[in-house]
């Protein structure tokens, strides 16, 4: 019984150890994939697909926590740029891994099918209440938009150990990108103001 136990043991830590491995090789090559995709050349596919996401307007409006839409149950994310830039930069390199060690890549394919679905939009990559401690291991909230501001520091994607490795982390102050929120915002609020205010003089000068 207690050989049992241990084999067991054993057989569930060999198991563990290859799950982690597969997952630090896949975040490293998901790292190297959105670094390709900063290269600007209008040569390089992965940069023109890649220029559709940081065109979102992450950094001015505030993130929504609605169900998915029937289209990103199938990964159409909006336009097919963007689809096909994390179909390439994440999914591609998990499957080169499935085909591989299927044993332990397609646990991570099911995981990154459901994290895409439902955390990866506005609830934890780009939600700016996301801040502190956890911001420092995990690519979310204020570390992934601080990305979205200074694009070439924090390419990494899900975690942030490869920026720490290769030299191109950025732990931005905290809250940093909550503040830059609420900024857009009150300049969004006066400009509508000063609209409102110019309509009603326009208004009285007719009358």
């Amino acid at each position: 019984m207690l050989d049992t136990t241990w084999s067991w043991l054993l057989q569930a830590t060999i198991y563990l150890g290859g799950l982690l491995l597969t997952f630090m090789v896949w975040t490293m090559l998901m790292y190297g994939m959105h670094r390709l995709a900063h290269l600007h050349s209008k040569r390089n596919p992965l940069w023109i697909l890649h220029t559709a996401h940081h065109r979102i307007p992450y950094l001015s409006r505030r993130p929504t926590h609605n169900w998915p839409k029937l289209g990103q149950y199938f990964f159409w994310l909006g336009d097919w740029k963007t689809s096909l830039d994390v179909l390439l930069t994440m999914t591609f390199p998990l499957l080169l891994l499935t085909a591989l060690v299927p044993q332990y890549a397609l646990p991570l394919l099911v995981g990154h099918y459901f994290y895409e679905l439902f955390l990866s939009e506005h609830r934890l990559d780009h939600n700016p209440y996301v801040v502190g401690f956890w911001t420092r291991i995990f690519a979310w909230g204020d570390y992934h938009l601080h990305h979205h501001a200074h694009p070439r520091r924090n390419f990494g994607l899900l975690v942030t150990w490869w920026d720490r490795l290769f030299g191109t982390a950025e732990d931005p102050p905290e809250g940093a990108a909550l503040r830059r929120l609420q900024h857009m915002a009150q300049k969004q609020a006066q400009l509508r103001a000063l609209e409102r205010s110019q309509y009603g003089n326009v208004a009285k000068l007719q009358s």
